[in-house]
């Protein structure tokens, strides 16, 4: 889908989030009702809109004039909330249809949920949306809660934060109505600001991808957060996500569905199509998608993006109350990818010119119990440390002190004084410690007493940073690698001729990567003895022979394949050893020919490839041959288009990439020549989506260049 209609279709959800007229069809005025939650929410949050209820057995609810039906409105009504039962719900929404209500959100439940006959009810109403352009929220869900106007549209969340520390700062989005309450609760209570809320219910009309790309533009979101457990439509998703990286918004999802169990589970939860876990985990990498993995982590990575501080890099320093707790720190940091390198020496020096003899200004910085005698010394420490230009970021750990705060306003001062992350380590008795990491959130201070949970999210969001900084180096995302002028041209004459779900032989296959300008071995397709001789002796001995044939694709099952041959003879024997085989393999086979082909040698195996995910499309692969991928499964995974930063990426994820480097004597291979391969790959099927599978298997590298030894090309 393109940029644009996509921003005419998340501008059309400005009445979901802005009405100035909002009508309850089905109201009530008992707050336990979810018919009645909207109503008394809005009257009490003070929503500066109309409110119309809407319910034929009462002509006033809460004070407000009731009516019979939407008809009876006098006025205009941009939003509408459905609570009527599933059987009237289709009715009520022809009626919002005919008063010209922009949006609507259905609380009620009993649709695709439930069964086939709820799901032909769903049908009906994302029918009835794409026809009139009105929006729909749900069905099913919770609702949409705004701050900036109050509305409270929903039945979770019933009143307006007592306190918020940073106001506009969070959008979140849930494909789980309880479940996002919950989140929602818990990141209230530390007095971070929601910019809007939203259950999506089935998402008959709105998916979750739309939802993502309004507060993408919204002025009021700082932060897009959500809990998904499967997208619709992978391009909305990915273009979404494209508008928040514009915009310089992080985003942070909890992911459901990681591994199978899961994934069914949330696939019947929702309704929603849910794609290959390692498909997501490769758009969000490539779009710098903040995958949450706990509700702690939550917290914290938000604790962070609310002190508006970022690492620039991975590097950190540790300062300890004590040495074996400031030891046990680095080895945490280092198990989650952070760096505790040395501190300058003109650093050290100004800490041994505070500390006593016995502490140690080695990076973890031991400060001993002086900490107790010296008043002031965490914070001469701290900020000495966090000066220190080779440093990133600062982990300071020490034990909270029942009804002493001196320690925690020396960290506050610190903090404010500088544009790096101090982040705070509090350990205690549990009471004092919880007194402690409140006075620290209360002044936006990062804390936490979990300290796996604090040093991952340290890494997590040195890795957003990492991955904007690369960003912004590579101004554009799509640069990529030339391919040949006719291309296209090329490469259709061979695939426009074939018929759907059709295997294009090694032969074929390789013609096609030709065209766009990926090397193969040299090779010639004979189809008599005569013809191979004539191909061995142009190519050079020694050579490989090869069966191809499209009924026989796995030609080393079928004895098809004959490697070393270093004389006319062989080629004779091996010519008709093969045809012999096939036949006997497959006596019905289509037999094109025995394809006589270069014997590489040298060089490492690799493995290119692309698949296709229901989700986001095509996707391409790139791993190291052999044991690597068979055993290991040791391959790099991302969605079409790939960018050259997203294959040098690739390359930099797999396991065995030490080999690329050259070991035990062997020279180091030419990783460029990969990393070109893998966007060629890419534009293939880009500019061929009808491509349901390619292998690239194997690829030789070299210490320059690269070949494809042999190929597939499976279409839909």
């Amino acid at each position: 889908m393109g940029t644009i209609n996509f921003e005419q279709e998340i501008k059309s959800l400005t009445p979901l989030f802005q009405p100035e007229s909002l009508a309850i069809i089905g109201a009530s005025e008992n707050p336990s009702k979810p018919s009645g939650q909207p109503l008394v929410s809005l009257i009490n949050a003070g929503f500066k809109g109309k409110i119309y209820p809407i319910n034929p057995k009462h002509t006033t609810l809460c004070n407000l004039p009731c009516y019979p039906s939407l008809k009876d409105v006098p006025g205009p009504v941009d939003l509408a909330i459905i609570a009527v039962p599933a059987k009237f719900t289709l009715g009520e929404l022809q009626q919002c249809a005919a008063k010209g209500v922009k949006g609507v959100i259905i609380f009620t439940s009993g649709f695709a949920e439930v069964g086939p006959e709820g799901a032909k009810l769903q049908s009906e109403i994302t029918d009835l949306a794409n026809k009139t352009g009105m929006r729909v929220c749900g069905p099913n869900c919770m609702g949409i809660f705004s701050s900036r106007n109050a509305l409270m549209a929903n039945f979770s969340v019933t009143e307006l934060p007592e306190r918020v520390l940073v106001p506009d700062f969070l959008g979140f989005i849930s494909q789980s109505g309880g479940f996002g309450t919950a989140i929602y609760q818990m990141i209230k209570d530390k007095g971070y600001g929601f910019s809007h809320f939203v259950s999506t219910g089935n998402e008959a009309d709105v998916d979750f991808s739309e939802y993502m790309g309004f507060m993408a533009q919204d002025n009021f979101t700082r932060v897009i957060g959500g809990y998904l457990e499967g997208v619709k439509d992978g391009q909305k998703f990915i273009t979404a996500a494209d508008m928040a990286l514009k915009n310089n918004k992080p985003i942070l999802l909890i992911k459901a569905g990681r591994y199978p169990a899961a994934a069914k589970a949330a696939a019947s939860h929702t309704g929603a199509l849910v794609g290959s876990d390692k498909v997501y985990s490769a758009v969000f990498k490539q779009k710098g998608i903040i995958r949450i993995e706990s509700l702690e982590e939550y917290q914290i990575i938000l604790s962070m993006l609310a002190s508006n501080k970022y690492p620039k890099g991975k590097r950190v320093a540790i300062l300890a109350t004590s040495g074996g707790s400031g030891v046990a720190l680095a080895d945490k940091c280092s198990f989650y990818g952070l760096e505790v390198g040395p501190l300058q020496a003109e650093t050290r020096a100004k800490l041994d010119s505070i500390l006593p003899d016995f502490a140690s200004s080695a990076n973890p910085v031991d400060i001993t119990s002086a900490i107790l005698t010296q008043p002031g010394l965490l914070e001469q420490c701290a900020e000495i440390v966090i000066n220190d230009p080779g440093i990133d970021m600062l982990i300071v750990a020490f034990w909270a002190l029942h009804g002493d705060r001196s320690n925690l306003e020396q960290m506050v001062r610190v903090s404010k004084k500088t544009d790096k992350p101090v982040f705070n380590i509090v350990w205690g008795p549990e009471e004092a410690a919880l007194q402690a990491l409140h006075f620290l959130n209360d002044n936006l201070i990062p804390a936490a007493k979990e300290v796996d949970f604090a040093i991952r999210s340290l890494s997590v969001l040195a890795d957003y940073s990492e991955f904007k900084t690369a960003r912004n180096i590579q101004t554009n995302e799509h640069q990529s690698v030339p391919i040949p002028l006719n291309a296209q041209k090329i490469a259709g004459e061979i695939l426009y001729n074939l018929k759907p779900g059709a295997k294009l032989t090694e032969y074929e296959a390789k013609q096609v990567l030709r065209a766009y300008g990926i090397s193969t071995t040299r090779e010639v397709l004979a189809h008599t003895a005569e013809e191979a001789v004539q191909a061995a002796r142009e190519i050079g001995y020694p050579v490989v022979m090869k069966i191809i044939s499209p009924d026989i694709l796995h030609k080393t099952e079928a004895g098809g394949v004959i490697l070393n041959i270093s004389s006319d003879e062989e080629v004779i024997e091996s010519f008709n050893q093969i045809i012999w085989n096939a036949q006997k393999y497959n006596q019905n086979a289509l037999v094109q020919g025995v394809l006589v082909q270069e014997m590489l040698s040298g060089g490492i195996e690799i493995i290119v490839g692309s698949g296709k995910d229901p989700v986001f499309g095509s996707t391409v692969i790139a791993g190291l041959g052999g044991i690597f991928v068979e055993v290991l499964e040791d391959v790099a995974l991302r969605v079409a288009p790939v960018s050259n930063l997203d294959a040098q990426e690739m390359l930099e994820e797999l396991k065995g990439k030490q080999i690329f480097e050259g070991v035990r004597g062997k020279e180091p291979v030419d990783k460029k020549a990969l990393v070109e391969v893998i966007q060629k790959v890419s534009r293939l099927v880009e500019d061929f989506p009808q491509i349901a599978e390619l292998d690239i298997n194997p690829m030789l590298l070299f210490p320059k260049g690269a070949a494809a030894v042999d190929a597939l090309i499976v279409l839909q």
